[in-house]
């Protein structure tokens, strides 16, 4: 997260409409990070990412994509 989204506490309690409307953001005191806010689109999306990673399957496929091994296909080419 940026230094732009880090806010004091005094700022959370005074702008929280307006910060949940961000994808996520930090609360500091002091200086000192003490909380962490992640929208629950973000949260899913960190999940699905950790349930990805964890299936081997798509662990190999990821590597071979980024080996430049996989070749895709277009849709439209495929026969059913």
């Amino acid at each position: 997260m940026s230094k732009d989204s880090t806010v004091t506490v005094s700022q959370a309690q005074a702008q929280l409409p307006k910060l949940l409307k961000k994808d996520s953001f930090t609360i500091s005191r002091h200086g000192k990070v003490i909380g962490v806010y992640l929208s629950r689109d973000r949260i899913e999306a960190l999940i699905e990412t950790m349930e990805l990673l964890g299936d081997p399957s798509f662990v190999k496929a990821l590597k071979e994509y980024r080996s430049g091994k996989m070749k895709f296909v277009d849709m439209e080419d495929v026969k059913w």
